[in-house]
């Protein structure tokens, strides 16, 4: 091939230029927010085993921030310190999208001496722990050891034969939304569970760190990240042992690094159907008769145990979740040929058999614009219209025909 002329290298030159700025290997991006999951895997378990450190940590959140299904709603330091400290790592790595990360926690604190604290990860380890101090009543033990946390450097190595495949995105169209710690009810308990079946009810192997990553024109989900920081326990050294998993959904390609298939079950049993244990009772019902239906506890665990094939579909008909939900379940779960749409919208059409592949990408959530008049502010990013999260579209129509008998 020949060599380009000189007048067309400048030319060339200056694509070159726009390619980098403007397109991320989304590998490179992948691997990256793999090691972050980790470190948050970390921390969370770090702050856990410490309970002196944990008993510091937790704050009832505020009337505007609740969850309306809880009588009382937490959130950790650990939920914060997690949250800043990617926001803090993508602005290093790609400044432009550090706006753009969205979570679940304000940012705020109050010590005991009524100062209002933003949480935030500065440049320095020194400078983070004097921070975190002020927010600690002064404690600079507990304080250094949450710096050294933020500031460690974790490194997740996924298959290189799958990363290969994953396509490169452009950088300047990308959203994030993270919940650092899903099912903080269980995380301040700290109680392990025994599973029913391959499925945890409550525990917890329910606590997730999730990373979705959206495309900000379309609003869809193009990856996914869980982290199950409690996912195995060792009862030799009684230590807990995390997981993660990723998937990535972009022009075409899918790649993911979940079980290929769910696991064999007798042919007579029916296909398990996971919902929330506030869910309405006549819904309860009318699924029963077609699915084997579970209570979980964390709204991405109920959607993992989808994406791992343990469970057919995961329902909510309230708007008791949000955006930092579903968006890591939903960019994993359409990497596997899945997704998740909204409850209302699938119910109201007419039961079919199947679903239209147009219709069925207009059900599915999006994650670029907050909802329209919402009854309060903190009810903005909710999924207003419930939730369906399914790996086989096959599954949909089944929930349509419970809903309407």
């Amino acid at each position: 091939m020949s060599s380009p002329s000189p007048a067309a290298a400048p030319h060339l030159r200056g694509l070159i230029c726009w390619i980098i700025k403007h397109y991320l290997r989304m590998a490179e991006l992948i691997k990256t927010l793999l090691s972050f999951s980790e470190r948050a895997g970390e921390i969370a378990r770090a702050i856990r085993q410490e309970p002196k450190l944990f008993s510091l940590l937790v704050e009832e959140k505020g009337e505007g921030e609740k969850n309306q299904r809880f009588a009382h709603d937490f959130k950790t330091l650990a939920d914060v310190l997690i949250q800043e400290a990617l926001r803090h790592h993508v602005a290093r790595m790609i400044p432009s999208l550090a706006q753009w990360v969205q979570g679940e926690e304000s940012a705020e604190f109050t010590n005991t001496l009524g100062e209002k604290i933003t949480v935030r990860i500065c440049d320095t380890q020194d400078g983070t722990a004097t921070l975190l101090a002020k927010v600690l009543d002064g404690n600079k033990e507990a304080a250094d050891i949450l710096a050294a946390l933020a500031h460690r450097d974790v490194t997740f190595s996924p298959d290189p034969h799958l990363m290969e495949r994953v396509p490169d995105l452009p950088v300047e169209h990308l959203g994030i939304w993270i919940d650092p710690v899903d099912s903080t009810g269980e995380y301040v308990r700290g109680r392990p569970s025994q599973a029913k079946g391959s499925i945890h009810q409550q525990g917890l192997q329910c606590v997730t760190v999730l990373i979705g990553v959206f495309d900000r024109r379309s609003g869809l989900p193009v990856a996914g990240i869980i982290n199950q920081p409690f996912a195995i326990f060792t009862e030799s050294n009684q230590s807990w042992e995390g997981k993660a998993y990723w998937g990535v959904s972009y022009g075409g390609a899918s790649i993911h690094n979940l079980p290929p298939s769910a696991p064999g079950s007798p042919k007579a049993s029916l296909p398990v159907v996971v919902v929330s244990s506030s869910e309405d009772p006549a819904l309860h019902a009318k699924l029963s008769r077609r699915f084997t239906v579970l209570h979980a506890t964390g709204a991405g665990y109920k959607q993992l145990v989808v994406a791992l094939g343990l469970a057919a579909a995961s329902l909510s008909s309230k708007g008791s979740t949000f955006r930092w939900d579903s968006a890591a379940p939903h960019g994993l779960l359409r990497a596997a040929g899945g997704g998740v749409v909204v409850y209302r919208r699938l119910t109201s059409l007419t039961p079919a058999q199947d679903i239209a592949a147009e219709t069925l990408e207009e059900l599915q959530i999006r994650y670029h614009k907050p909802n329209e008049n919402p009854a309060q502010p903190s009810l903005q990013w909710c999924n207003e219209g419930g939730l369906v999260a399914y790996r086989d579209p096959k599954v949909l129509a089944t929930v349509m025909e419970c809903v309407a008998e």
